[in-house]
């Protein structure tokens, strides 16, 4: 059987500049209004790992945090949280009234701010396929990031990376109309529907975690705010500034479910992956 990335890879654009993306405040708008919520269960998971080797959570840091999804999701969990992304507009969509969380401008493999020894989790969440700048490749930052990972983690902290997979709609006929902008997706997308299964992490004895999910019940509207939160949507429109790919889609959603007569919601899911290994003591 074809592994989903095989079977979507081959759509997707090569020629990206990961270096813009999520630049502009309307779409970090988006972002932070149609993205899913990661459920608790995958924020237990690993906080339980955490704990395997170290019970007090003083800090985590969450390096590519976006609009802080991820980082405000470990607050019950720890004494202070810090979010950093290299998007101006992202970091500034991200919540301000949570005592305990902080976000940050920066890179994931520079983090002059952060003290060496003196964080209990290193964590990325649905970007670490994304990091990259024009003069140096994924490969080169994917060892300087997890270089600086040891550098600030304690000895037993944790380093994780997780995400979700490519959407499933239950429903066929409203799932091929997403396939449209595929084209527009940067090629490191594969890595995400492959649930980085070619990522080693640097540490021994790490382990990964594929059994949770994440569902949710929407809409055509709502389903356009998740579609608009898409980097290919904002490409496409780029390249066809005639065009609404988003209304069209909800537009084309709309006459498929009014034709099935089932009503006018439908299912999303996704898999949920977790990679983590913890720093030797």
């Amino acid at each position: 059987m074809t592994s989903p990335e095989y079977q979507i890879a081959h759509l997707m654009n090569g020629t990206v500049d990961k270096t813009k993306m999520y630049a502009d405040m309307d779409q970090s708008k988006a972002y932070a209004e149609g993205r899913p919520r990661y459920t608790d269960d995958m924020f237990k998971v690993i906080v339980d790992y955490c704990i395997e080797t170290n019970r007090k959570l003083d800090l985590v840091v969450d390096v590519g945090c976006g609009p802080g999804m991820s980082t405000i999701g470990f607050a019950k969990y720890f004494q202070k949280c810090i979010g950093v992304d290299v998007s101006e507009t992202q970091i500034a969509c991200a919540p301000k009234d949570i005592p305990n969380c902080e976000f940050k401008v920066g890179y994931l493999h520079q983090l002059p701010f952060i003290k060496t020894g003196s964080v209990d989790l290193f964590c990325s969440g649905e970007s670490f396929h994304l990091m990259q700048q024009k003069d140096q490749t994924q490969r080169t930052l994917i060892c300087r990031t997890f270089a600086e990972a040891d550098r600030v983690l304690k000895p037993g902290g944790t380093l994780a990376i997780f995400g979700y997979d490519w959407l499933i709609v239950e429903n066929p006929e409203v799932n091929s109309i997403i396939y449209g902008i595929l084209q527009y997706y940067p090629k490191e997308s594969t890595q995400i529907v492959d649930k980085f299964r070619t990522l080693e992490l640097p540490y021994p004895g790490w382990i990964r975690n594929d059994e949770l999910k994440m569902s949710v019940k929407t809409n055509a509207d709502k389903h356009g705010d998740f579609l608009n939160s898409l980097w290919a949507a904002r490409a496409y429109k780029n390249d066809h500034p005639d065009e609404d790919l988003v209304e069209n889609a909800k537009r084309q959603i709309t006459e498929v479910l009014e034709k099935q007569g089932n009503g006018m919601e439908f299912t999303v899911n996704w898999n949920l992956f977790i990679l983590m290994g913890h720093k030797p003591m």
